[in-house]
């Protein structure tokens, strides 16, 4: 087991050593969930990984044709001066594409292998930890499609090589928020589909479609501004697209506070996760 009455008396470090020491001894398994996980994705599905690609090249196509065209919105100048709200969608969406997919798969993971939890004990850490390495494959699918498109477009820089570091930093993000909210969907299914809500609204609270500079600086009586520029995941999605997009080194300052976020959420996730981790066999 990864904790013990023990370990809790031992303090907090005590706690992430043998967790960190169960991690390796779990590893093996943590892999077998991660495949299993890919082959469920596409299971009898006569494209297979293309749906992957068509997804997030799809949301791009009618972005881009309400707000590019339609509305004809006009992005800011990339780091080469071209001005291309494809690229500039894109930049942002991968971010937001990885983060929904952390919290959002999360919930399925551990609902998925309640039968087997009660049959044979194994920590819920590796179903989270193997669901989250499937999802961050298919993030690579996507960066190493972004890194194409850009440099079809010429829109390449030396500030790329900080676009994994990103990736991270925002997959460690939402598997943190992931593994609170699957425990509460265990036991409370409606979580899930009041998640569904909140993140397709929360997704134009993002500056992904649009810039920061286009939201006033009070709606309603509320610092508009300062709330949607304080929201985390608006740090993440500004990050990446500094390096992919503007060709800009981000500070350190902002990498630093993005690295806060991450091993913050990841940490209280996985606490919160195997703290709960008995109580969940009898629920899930």
């Amino acid at each position: 087991m990864l904790t013990m009455r023990g370990d809790e008396r031992k303090g907090p470090v005590a706690q992430v050593t043998r967790w960190l020491a169960a991690v390796r001894v779990y590893l093996p398994l943590t892999l077998n969930f991660a495949q299993r996980e890919l082959k469920v994705q596409h299971k009898r599905s006569a494209l297979g990984w293309a749906w992957s690609l068509l997804n997030p090249l799809s949301r791009i196509f009618v972005y881009s044709l309400v707000f590019g065209v339609i509305f004809r919105f006009q992005p800011p100048e990339a780091g080469s001066g071209q001005l291309n709200f494809a690229m500039y969608l894109f930049s942002g969406l991968i971010i937001w594409l990885l983060f929904e997919s952390m919290i959002r798969g999360a919930m399925h993971w551990l609902i998925s292998v309640g039968d087997l939890r009660r049959k044979v004990y194994f920590p819920l850490e590796t179903v989270a930890f193997g669901g989250a390495a499937a999802v961050g494959f298919q993030a690579l699918i996507e960066a190493m499609v972004l890194l194409v498109f850009m440099a079809f477009y010429g829109n390449l820089g030396w500030t790329i090589v900080l676009l994994p570091v990103v990736l991270l930093f925002t997959a460690m993000f939402g598997l943190g928020i992931g593994m609170v909210m699957s425990v509460f969907n265990t036991r409370y299914r409606d979580v899930e589909n009041l998640i569904v809500i909140l993140l397709s609204t929360m997704f134009f609270l993002v500056p992904i479609v649009y810039t920061e500079d286009i939201i006033p600086e009070e709606a309603y009586g509320l610092p508009a501004a300062a709330l949607i520029g304080a929201n985390p995941i608006s740090q993440f999605v500004g990050t990446a697209r500094d390096v992919v997009y503007f060709l800009e080194w981000p500070s350190l300052a902002r990498m630093s506070l993005l690295a806060v976020y991450a091993f913050g959420s990841l940490g209280v996730g996985w606490w919160f996760l195997n703290r709960r981790s008995m109580a969940l066999s009898e629920e899930m």
